[in-house]
Order: structure tokens, then C-alpha cells, then sequence
């Protein structure tokens, strides 16, 4: 099973009113669990056996097709995606080839000498610079370690 961002959102939030409730405590598993408790949810156990990668683009296109794919040129379904090939894949051909194009549907693919950056400004995806705090991403080492 891939990492939900979704799941992680969740979790953050119900670990920031844990802060709120409990600002003493530093361990945010506890926060999570006593907030979850205080608020009368559900926790949602997430281990490194159940969330062992981030999503795959094949992953997230299959999972939410309307975010992630695109229609493929070929069979027409909206099950097109976008892979960055890394230089000594066999797929690039000795690096020529940066982004490969791939239908999960019927197998049609399609590869690309351009750079990934410049497939994701063609279709309007614009990360810009960004740090950990504006994706919503907490470490041990936010507030340095004790």
C-alpha cells in the first residue's frame, strides 16, 4: 500500500489540536492518540509495513484518474500518465530519453527528450520553490532535536 497524503492531512490536524490540548507533550504519536480520543475519532494506524513507498504516478493515476492521468492518445480512456526516466534506466536509451508517457489501460507509451519540468509547466503544474512547512510535512528535526 502506498502513503495516503490524504491519511497524513488527517493525522495533522488532529495532531496541531493535540498541541492545543496538551502543549507539554513532544511525543506526537501520544498527541495523536489522546486528540483522537478527546475529539472522539478514529485513529488510523499507519506503519511502515502498510504505507511502504510513496505513490507511484502509475498508482496515483489508477487511484484518482481525474487528478493524475490524462486520456491516452491511443484508446481514448483517461488512464495516460506522466514517469520521469533517470539516466541509466533502460528505458531512457542512455539517458536520451527524460519522461516517459504510459497508458495502464492498453500498454500505449510514449517517450520524451524534454526534461520533466518543462512537461509539468505544458501542463500547468507549477510547484515553484517550496519548504517542508508549506507542504505540510512535520520531522523530528523541525524544532531540533532535545
Amino acid at each position: 500500500m502506498a502513503f495516503n497524503p490524504d491519511v497524513h492531512q488527517i493525522k495533522l490536524l488532529v495532531i496541531n489540536c493535540g498541541k492545543l490540548l496538551w502543549p507539554e507533550e513532544r511525543n506526537v504519536t501520544t498527541l495523536y492518540r489522546k486528540a483522537s480520543e478527546a475529539l472522539g475519532i478514529p485513529t488510523i494506524e499507519t506503519t511502515s509495513a502498510s504505507a511502504t513507498h510513496l505513490p507511484t504516478p502509475k498508482e496515483s493515476a489508477q487511484e484518482r484518474p481525474e487528478k493524475f492521468a490524462s486520456t491516452c492518445p491511443k484508446c481514448g480512456e483517461k488512464s495516460y500518465y506522466i514517469v520521469s526516466l533517470c539516466k541509466s534506466c533502460k528505458a531512457s536509451e542512455g539517458g536520451k530519453y527524460k519522461v516517459m508517457f504510459e497508458c495502464y489501460k492498453c500498454g500505449y507509451s510514449e517517450k520524451s527528450e524534454e526534461p520533466m519540468v518543462v512537461w509539468l509547466e505544458r501542463l500547468g503544474i507549477d510547484f515553484g520553490t517550496q519548504t517542508k512547512k508549506s507542504l505540510g510535512i512535520e520531522t523530528l528535526t523541525d524544532e531540533g532535536l532535545k
